[in-house]
């Protein structure tokens, strides 16, 4: 990485300090009120060198810091999502899981405690965390974390059949729910990756 100025490494510092408080990146325009910069033009410069010298990662439009520059917190434990809000939105979020950065990235994954034992002949327990790699879509055949309506999350097999969704167990003691695409809300979270259990 190459050194940065003195205004650079105070914006970057302020990113930081910005994300540890309050869990999000600061605008440009909180940028720019922090350190008097008028222009958004001139935030934006800031950035795009932050950028250029591997401090910051930029995704599509979304800037986010570089992996070594991140608070090492693990991914976010998920839980009941609200209707309208990204899945690791602040108000979703019941704490952090510690899992290997290497394999897991904060900024793409999430964790779920799984509740009950409808997953049990998949080798997934209650009180067990299921890795989720966040997408909307997913193939017939996957395993996947979904929210229908309000409820809380559930990980299940998804089948797709025309305009039927069935999220299936793994347990023969529980039936497969069947969603109609076109009349119920189904929201994928994403696909399950990886498992963690605490032992008690």
């Amino acid at each position: 990485m190459r050194s940065l100025t003195e205004r650079q490494r105070e914006i970057l510092n302020y990113i930081i300090s910005s994300i540890k408080s309050t869990d999000r990146f600061p605008s440009y325009r909180e940028i720019g009120r922090r350190f008097r910069l008028s222009s958004s033009a001139t935030v934006s410069q800031h950035l795009d060198a932050l950028v250029r010298k591997g401090f910051l990662t930029k995704i599509g439009n979304k800037l986010m810091l570089s992996r070594e520059n991140r608070p090492i917190r693990g991914v976010p434990i998920v839980g009941r999502v609200a209707a309208g809000l990204p899945i690791t939105a602040i108000e979703n979020r019941e704490g952090y899981l510690n899992v290997d950065s290497l394999f897991y990235d904060d900024a793409t994954h999430f964790a779920v405690k799984v509740n009950g034992d409808s997953m049990k002949d998949a080798g997934i327990f209650d009180g067990d965390y299921v890795i989720v790699r966040q997408q909307e879509e997913a193939r017939s055949g996957e395993m996947i974390v979904a929210y229908i309506g309000d409820e809380e999350a559930t990980v299940k097999i998804m089948r797709k059949r025309g305009r039927i969704v069935e999220l299936e167990p793994r347990n023969t003691s529980y039936k497969s729910i069947r969603i109609n695409s076109k009349r119920d809300r189904l929201r994928i979270a994403g696909k399950v990756v990886g498992l963690v259990r605490r032992v008690r």
